[in-house]
């Protein structure tokens, strides 16, 4: 075989694998948190207000964790076990920051507003959020009540070998308009999963290898006969 006819052949099955890796299919791989792999757990009773609209001291949660050696790294969504109103909903939108040694650093990504009623598993969609590996954020909503997990796990954990980890779970006391410290460490029950997608250059390599595979096999069955 040619090494024109060659590349041209690997490319159209670099292309069938990648069209037949759908973004739905892509999307609903759960990489962290304590919903379960499919970020579907059941909640507690226990929760604390957040945000600025907070009746009690504690205003701000951060749930952290660490990227690891994953290749999963653009963020589609975060899910949270989160309440807003009974009569009615209010806009919710989560974001991630950079670490500062075990405390939330910089605002990096905001979701979408979610509009969040009764108490329920919400969905915080993102665009173009992709994180760097062996690096560690923070998950920060900026309103509603926060609950916890109501069963095991309740510390967040790895899904699907995705290679991330648990960080800390911080929280603080100030009654300022946007998050800031001193942090606290607290419970890392509060419920929520993280959704992400490995980066281009991870399914291309792996529609490479694919390629090679199959021509590898191809000439083996033509040279036995």
């Amino acid at each position: 075989m040619s090494r024109v006819r060659l590349a041209c052949l690997m490319l159209s099955l670099q292309a069938l694998f990648l069209n037949s890796q759908s973004p739905t299919q892509a999307a609903d791989l759960v990489v962290f948190g304590n919903l379960g792999a499919d970020a579907n757990g059941a909640l507690g009773t226990t929760n604390t207000d957040i945000g600025t609209g907070s009746l009690v001291a504690a205003n701000w949660l951060a749930q952290g964790f660490d990227t690891g050696s994953s290749t999963y790294l653009t963020i589609k969504s975060v899910t949270l076990g989160i309440f807003g109103s009974d009569s009615t909903t209010i806009p919710v939108s989560v974001s991630i920051y950079s670490a500062s040694g075990n405390d939330p650093g910089t605002e990096l990504y905001q979701s979408s507003v979610t509009p969040v009623g009764n108490t329920g598993l919400y969905n915080f969609a993102f665009s173009n959020a992709v994180l760097q590996p062996g690096t560690s954020y923070f998950i920060l909503p900026d309103s509603g009540s926060w609950y916890y997990r109501g069963g095991p796990p309740g510390n967040p954990v790895a899904q699907y070998d995705s290679g991330y980890s648990y960080v800390s779970t911080r929280e603080s006391y100030d009654t300022g308009a946007s998050p800031a410290g001193p942090w606290f460490a607290t419970d890392s029950r509060y419920a929520f999963a993280v959704f992400a997608v490995p980066e281009p250059s991870t399914i291309l390599l792996t529609a490479t290898g694919i390629s090679l595979a199959l021509l590898a096999s191809k000439r083996k069955r033509r040279d036995n006969d």
